[in-house]
């Protein structure tokens, strides 16, 4: 990522906000084909931010299924590449219990609000504009995310861009998917 797309977004924000983007720049670029890690199933930190609209979102909102929660800026090359990706994953699995939900690092509700429509984004957006929800997550690198199941628990995690539409995350997902729903019954 290049350190200009940083110094564009920075200046808005506190110092503890340009070191945390500079870290992000600086960090490391993983290469595109990255593998969804399965991880031992904490609780997630949960979030409480707000959506495009200025209404209050949590995650609450999403019991029962499996939300795939992606921390993203408009400013982040792979972020923007991953998210065809995810809208093919979020159609492949409209028949499933799954969710996505958008989180913006950083970043202001007109260019985010700009950055969704460009991309077709119909998933919930919901803005971090301080980071802290991304620290609380332990996320280090744009993209990261996370795939949580019903009851919360953090089961996947990808660090760096992902294509989410591969055969081998769906059908991992819809496994996920159908496990919760099984519970349920």
């Amino acid at each position: 990522m290049p350190i200009a797309s940083c110094r564009r977004v920075a200046p808005r924000h506190a110092a503890g906000m340009l070191l945390t983007l500079s870290l992000l720049c600086l960090a490391p670029h993983p290469a595109p084909a990255l593998e969804l890690s399965q991880v031992s199933g904490t609780l997630s930190p949960g979030l409480r931010l707000p959506d495009l609209a200025g209404r209050q979102r949590t995650l609450d909102e999403f019991a029962g299924q499996v939300v795939l929660v992606t921390f993203w800026a408009s400013w982040c090359t792979p972020c923007i590449e991953e998210m065809p990706t995810i809208r093919r994953l979020s159609e492949a699995m409209a028949d499933q219990s799954f969710a996505v939900v958008g989180v913006n690092v950083g970043e202001g509700q007109r260019r985010v609000q700009a950055a969704a429509g460009r991309l077709g984004i119909a998933f919930p957006v919901l803005l971090d504009r301080d980071s802290a929800t991304f620290k609380t997550w332990g996320a280090d690198v744009l993209p990261t995310a996370y795939v949580l199941d019903g009851i919360g628990r953090v089961r996947y995690i990808a660090r760096g861009p992902l294509q989410w539409d591969r055969g081998d995350i769906i059908e991992a997902l819809k496994h996920l998917a159908a496990e919760q729903t099984s519970r349920s019954e």
